[in-house]
């Protein structure tokens, strides 16, 4: 079995991705006044809602895309699937932190999809073939 390389990237820039929506709530979270939840505080509510989003979406991606690669996915596939996850994760930050939001969160949301179900497919492609 070879080191899934092509998922070793994604992973690390998603850690990123995650650690540094993390501090953004805690750094919003001294000017709200805010210890514990949003306070009803909008912008509060956004970034841990970007984080949170990432929370929920980012592991079983990363493990779909990781099986995929160790059983043989096609490599091509894998790396484009990875980059569209990264992307619409970053889109969907963007949009969240109200950066052209009627745009990047449709993009956000259906890269997010298309990435998470085509991996989920071709992974069990490539368990049949096995």
């Amino acid at each position: 079995m070879e080191f899934p390389i092509i998922t070793a990237y994604v992973a690390g820039l998603i850690g990123i991705l995650q650690f540094a929506l993390m501090m953004a709530v805690g750094l919003a979270r001294g000017p709200a006044g805010v210890s514990l939840g949003d306070g009803g505080n909008e912008t509060l509510q956004r970034n841990i809602r970007r984080h949170g989003n990432l929370t929920e979406n980012a592991p079983i991606f990363i493990l779909l895309l990781g099986l995929l690669e160790v059983a043989g996915g096609n490599a091509t596939y894998v790396l484009y699937l990875g980059a569209l996850f990264v992307v619409a994760r970053l889109a969907h930050a963007l949009a969240l932190s109200g950066v052209a939001a009627g745009v990047l969160r449709p993009v956000g949301a259906f890269g997010t999809l298309i990435s998470g179900v085509g991996a989920a497919v071709l992974l069990l492609i490539a368990v049949q073939a096995m």
